[in-house]
């Protein structure tokens, strides 16, 4: 067969397509025939050598990536025959071998893929899809939140940004450049604005106030903007449930040595249609409490940029406020540097608001249950089934895996990147 192998660290010409044997599964595995593998942005860190989330950094040669979406062909030894011939998804965990025609799977892993659900929206729910669900368990919007997402034509963003529109939240979308702010224009996002841009604060607190003014003048008529998404509002006709997009893989971002939450247990309105609104948003910060400081500021911020732009929106939360850090990729060249966004405890005191970093094994502790991950990739691709999240995906051949982490690094990517042989 043919994968995708790294024979030494470094750039992502490294990456080189070769004839391997065949795998054959072992006892407990399941050998699937791969009709698309995830690219994360965290393979192009592994591909340089860097550690991440592993004890060491990967034995050379190696076959990266950790998520797959196939079907089945072979059994090892001890796993039951229904799965033989069943469409399938699975994260690998820290085992690579992804970017290949075939890959073995422990079979505790697999997933059958349920219902339409295309292999490579499996792909992005399998991962990115899982983590997004954690983050959002610290901080679920409802109908009276505003929600800025920076970072939003990436995959996580993607699916904030849907998620926080079908809570009946306000929802900004942040992205860089002019091609990936007319993507979130496109989607679900109330407001999309360009990060390159230095005015986009004040675009952002333009839109706002004009929507406050609205509320002020009494809801129910629809005519302001966007009506129709807020609590309390009539059956005005807004930009609302469209697909949209967001951010993912930056460092740090990721159920695995990665930020994330859990979703269980706590308060919010998402897809699911769970009642009231998020935790860290009290009442000033509502946008359903009426005009004022309270109806033109945002009330959560789903960081997975940092830097300036993260900043930047942290200045338009109201006092209240939740700014939820996952991630960051916002300065300077080194896209595997960096830090995530915090603030002196003075500072948050003043502002009346709350920061939260959610990095690292907290994931676990929010989700409960016997096995918490598999609890986040069963909703997660539940949720893509039943057309509720509409992940966003780029699709990369196989043999151009080097382009794809080339694309990664570069920023440029939107939504999911997926490699197809």
């Amino acid at each position: 067969m043919r994968a995708v192998r790294l024979h030494a660290f470094g750039p992502a010409e490294n990456l080189v397509v070769d004839e391997v044997p065949d795998p054959v599964p072992a006892p407990g595995e399941v050998l699937v025939r791969v009709a698309a593998a995830g690219a994360h942005l965290l393979d192009t860190a592994l591909r340089q050598g860097l550690r991440g989330p592993l004890p060491e950094p990967p034995r050379l040669p190696t076959v990266p990536g950790r998520e797959v979406a196939g079907t089945v062909t072979a059994l090892g030894a001890g796993v039951p025959a229904r799965w033989l011939g069943k469409r399938v998804v699975a994260h690998l965990g820290l085992v690579p071998g992804g970017y290949a025609e075939q890959a073995v799977v422990p079979a505790g892993r697999l997933h059958e893929i349920p219902g339409p659900l295309g292999f490579a929206q499996a792909v992005a729910m399998i991962g990115t899809g899982r983590t997004t669900l954690a983050v959002l368990g610290f901080a679920e919007p409802g109908p009276g939140d505003v929600v800025i997402v920076p970072g939003a034509a990436g995959g996580m963003g993607t699916l904030l940004v849907q998620y926080a529109k079908h809570a009946g939240a306000t929802v900004v979308g942040i992205a860089g450049g002019p091609a990936r702010t007319a993507l979130v224009a496109a989607g679900a996002a109330d407001l999309a604005v360009d990060r390159t841009r230095p005015d986009w604060p004040t675009e952002v607190r333009a839109f706002l106030d004009g929507r406050a003014e609205a509320a002020g003048k009494g809801a129910g008529s629809g005519t302001g903007p966007g009506t129709g998404t807020e609590a309390g509002r009539g059956s005005g006709a807004g930009p609302g449930a469209r697909p949209g997009g967001g951010p993912e893989g930056r460092p740090g971002a990721g159920p695995e040595g990665k930020p994330g939450a859990g979703p269980e247990g706590r308060p919010g309105a998402g897809p699911e249609g769970r009642p009231g609104g998020g935790p860290g948003t009290g009442p000033d910060a509502r946008l359903g409490s009426g005009p004022g400081i309270a109806g033109r500021r945002a009330t959560i911020v789903f960081d997975g940029v940092g830097g300036g732009t993260a900043r930047a929106a942290v200045d338009l939360l109201a006092p209240g406020g939740h700014h939820v850090v996952f991630g960051w990729f916002d300065e300077g060249d080194d896209i595997h540097g960096g830090e995530a966004l915090t603030f002196p405890a003075s500072y948050l005191t003043e502002r009346g608001i709350r920061s939260e970093v959610v990095l690292g094994p907290r994931i676990l502790s929010q989700v409960g249950g016997p096995d918490p991950m598999r609890t986040l990739e069963s909703r997660s691709l539940r949720l893509a089934a039943e057309g509720r999240l509409v992940p966003a995906v780029q699709r990369f051949p196989l043999a151009d895996a080097a382009g794809a982490h080339r694309a990664m690094e570069a920023r440029t990517t939107v939504g999911k990147v997926v490699l197809e042989p």
